[in-house]
């Protein structure tokens, strides 16, 4: 979950200017703590922006730290925000 948010921020000008915005949009509100983690995976997700995980490639769920949080969130606010 983690790393496909990372990725999906990471390939954000590879994407059509519509799902640009549209990543923008949901990382930003994860970014300033308007939405979880969860939700913004699953918010990508639906809107078709990361790739489905393949049934035999889902394995348990890595915790992520408090600190792979803050991490991911200042990446996405030094990315979108500046």
């Amino acid at each position: 979950m983690y790393k496909q948010i990372e990725q999906a921020l990471e390939k954000i000008d590879s994407s059509s200017k519509p799902n640009q915005e549209k990543i923008k949009a949901i990382l930003k509100r994860y970014a300033m703590n308007e939405s979880g983690l969860d939700e913004a995976y699953y918010d990508l997700l639906e809107d078709g922006l990361i790739p489905m995980p393949q049934r035999c490639g889902m394995s348990a769920k890595i915790p992520v730290t408090e600190e792979d949080e803050k991490r991911l969130k200042e990446k996405i606010k030094t990315a979108l925000l500046d």
